[in-house]
């Protein structure tokens, strides 16, 4: 052989090489990018390191099962702070990782915020913020992996009327979004069921210390019932002061008081015989052997029991893996899926609504005088 054809014949293996390392199945092993956008600082990281860290158990037991397709799965996590303007800011970080799902903050302002940014890079992003507006907005590429506060409130509502008969129900919510879609939630619900109005509301902002006049104004109404909404470190201060005013109404709490519970912002004695609003019961006292191997490995990695919110945000990952090995990478096609898909996942089935909302019960829980909770009641969306 002369020398340049064997100079030609080795270039021509290169390239072939080459062309196979550029290949589909040369890069099956590229990871695939999921997105995180959450709180991880600020005064909002209760709503932060532990939605991630339920996120890294589903991603982990992902990638022991092989990820997909042999490809495994890694997470970009941003900080959103407590700004919606950081919160579009690290969307638009997480983008430039061509991300196959987006996993973002579990409150209502800064996802109504990005909202626009998520149409636009349609990209399937799932969050789990109660507050009903998220899912009225005709988003298309948006999932919530919780049921909202149209489902919530109604069944508040009907708890408190129907089964404990109550009839001066007063209102207590944090001045924002969150809170507003309570106050307009239960307030809804309340006079379509049952012809009845709140005897009275009152808001306090993110930042107050004391309730002195808000729970004097509840006192003065002469409320036999009292919702109350807002974050679970405010919403613990609330119930504190209820307390120590005296006021024997019974309180129903968010979920935010199921949290504040599991991290240890209350004691047992300051919450028996109150009962908080949540998706699904507790964790750590739902007895099946599926959550309690959930809880046993979130404990190890966080030190504290999962929540309900945070612990959906793994289900929903779990759920979108399942997906991806059906129909690949493709954004559109796990959007599709996410809207299609009914799914079982640790805390029960999921499935979209034509809005989006992958989740649709609700139950109240009672916290009792030996530190665990029973269901009080649950409800279901039609």
């Amino acid at each position: 052989m002369r020398l340049a054809d064997h100079f030609r014949l080795v270039a021509a293996i290169v390239g072939f090489a080459a062309l196979v390392c550029l290949s589909p199945a040369a890069n099956a092993a590229e990871p695939i990018v999921v997105g995180v956008v959450l709180p991880m600082t600020g005064i909002f990281s209760t709503y932060g390191k532990p939605y991630a860290d339920a996120l890294q158990i589903a991603l982990d037991e992902a990638n022991k099962q092989g990820g997909v397709d042999g490809r495994p799965l890694t997470m970009i996590v941003e900080d959103s702070q407590a700004s919606n303007t950081v919160a579009i800011n690290a969307l638009n970080k997480v983008l430039l990782e061509k991300p196959a799902v987006i996993f973002g903050p579990g409150m209502g302002p800064p996802i109504l915020a990005m909202l626009p940014t998520i149409e636009k890079s349609k990209i399937p992003t799932i969050a789990g913020p109660s507050s009903s507006s998220v899912t009225e907005k005709g988003a298309k590429y948006f999932f919530r992996s919780t049921s909202s506060d149209a489902v919530g409130k109604q069944d508040e509502a009907r708890f408190l009327v129907d089964k404990l008969g109550k009839k001066k129900i007063g209102i207590l919510y944090i001045d924002t979004e969150w809170g507003y879609s309570a106050r307009d939630n239960v307030t809804a619900y309340l006079k379509s069921l049952y012809g009845m109005a709140p005897v009275t509301e009152a808001s306090y902002q993110p930042t107050d210390k004391d309730f002195t006049a808000q729970v004097a104004q509840l006192a003065n109404a002469g409320v036999d019932a009292i919702v109350t909404q807002g974050y679970p470190v405010d919403e613990a201060l609330v119930t504190k002061q209820l307390n120590q005013a005296g006021l024997k109404a019974v309180q129903i709490g968010s979920g935010s008081l199921c949290n504040a519970y599991i991290l240890h912002l209350l004691t047992t004695e300051e919450v028996a015989g109150k009962f908080c609003d949540s998706p699904a019961l507790l964790p750590q006292f739902d007895t099946r052997p599926q959550m309690q191997a959930f809880v046993d490995v979130y404990k190890k990695l966080d030190g504290f029991p999962p929540g309900v919110y945070a612990g959906q945000y793994g289900d929903a990952l779990t759920m979108v893996v399942s997906i991806m090995r059906k129909v690949g990478t493709d954004p559109d096609k796990i959007r599709d899926g996410l809207a299609s898909t009914s799914f079982d996942g640790v805390f029960g089935t999921y499935k979209s609504d034509a809005k989006g909302n992958l989740w649709s019960s609700d139950v109240i829980a009672e916290f009792m005088p030996d530190g665990t909770m029973r269901e009080a009641n649950r409800f279901q969306a039609n």
